[in-house]
């Protein structure tokens, strides 16, 4: 009987456990992400490279590098293929492609060791960097699969821009989302109705029949299932902006033309509009605020932006940094 009852405890142990880990808002953010870059493989030649990591310090590489007096070669720089190792595990978000990352980096010749770039692995200046398979397919593929937390090296080939090869230890202190993710609310009355381009998430909008509307007006359009932005965060977005006239015009700006944009929730750092459109949504969601003129830039206008113009914006919360 005690058998039994000590069985049923570890089982209702490890359904809590589970469903902690379940309901973590930021991992709980990313569910049913389609993966854009393939899963990182790991090899031989990495599997040969000791890393050493103390907290607060740039990490130190070993393993068996070029030495033409000897005749001996380093294996890890004849490598045909992308080859990477998870030194730590995390237990965050997980990185699939497409995505922006915030990470501590070192970067060492595959050939002689050498170290040849990198942060200060203390916080004070990890790189915030996107990628994805169309413009860093290596990278990506090696990094795919990696969870935020985690400490981990990968290696690329040598080739004629570089001979030597590189391997790269990296710490991943935060992964992003690459756009809105999570149930697609219905369409709110008044507001105009929003397409995305479904490779990317990028949003569009369906040109309005009605009236612009007079007062602030804001919906969520994706609901997201993460943590909750609130006023004083530190979030990171995607936007687009447009003007609405006498008609909906084109975007003004655009985040998605460069890169996710970083803002404090803060009145008086951002239009009043931008910061009732985003307090209190959770991260993952897609919002549209349609914002009058004094909740934009008013009477002054702002550069291209005329005077007393009315603001309609569509924002993907990607994530709230810590």
């Amino acid at each position: 009987m005690k058998h039994v009852r000590l069985f049923a405890v570890l089982v209702a142990l490890a359904a809590i456990l589970t469903g902690c880990t379940a309901a973590d808002p930021k991992v709980a953010a990313f569910e049913g992400i389609t993966p854009a870059c393939e899963k990182y493989v790991g090899g031989a030649e990495i599997d040969q490279v000791k890393v050493t990591a103390e907290a607060g310090k740039i990490p130190t590489v070993d393993f068996v590098t070029t030495d033409p007096e000897k005749n001996i070669e380093s294996n890890l720089a004849k490598i045909k293929s992308a080859q990477t190792k998870v030194y730590r595990e995390g237990t965050g978000p997980m990185f699939t492609g497409d995505q922006m990352v915030l990470a501590e980096y070192a970067v060492f010749s595959s050939t002689t060791g050498a170290l040849l770039g990198n942060s200060q692995f203390n916080g004070t200046d990890p790189v915030a960097e996107i990628f994805d398979k169309a413009n860093s397919p290596v990278y990506c593929n090696a990094m795919s699969g990696i969870r935020e937390g985690s400490l981990f090296a990968f290696a690329t080939p040598a080739r004629d821009e570089d001979p030597e090869g590189r391997l790269l230890v990296l710490e991943f202190k935060k992964v992003y989302l690459p756009h809105a993710n999570g149930p697609v609310q219905a369409p709110v009355s008044g507001l105009p109705q929003v397409v995305r381009v479904p490779e990317t998430g990028r949003p569009g909008l369906v040109q309005p029949t009605f009236d612009k509307p007079k007062e602030f007006k804001r919906a969520v359009v994706i609901e997201g299932k993460g943590e909750t932005v609130k006023l004083g965060d530190s979030v990171t977005v995607h936007y687009s902006g447009w003007m609405w006239l006498d008609k909906l015009g084109g975007t003004f700006e655009s985040s998605w033309d460069s890169r996710p944009a970083t803002f404090t929730l803060l009145k008086g750092q951002l239009i009043s509009g931008f910061v009732k459109a985003l307090d209190g949504v959770k991260v993952g969601s897609q919002v549209i605020a349609v914002m009058p003129p004094e909740d934009g830039y008013g009477e002054s206008g702002n550069g291209t932006i005329p005077a007393n113009t009315t603001l309609l914006f569509v924002i993907d919360v990607l994530g709230v940094n810590d």
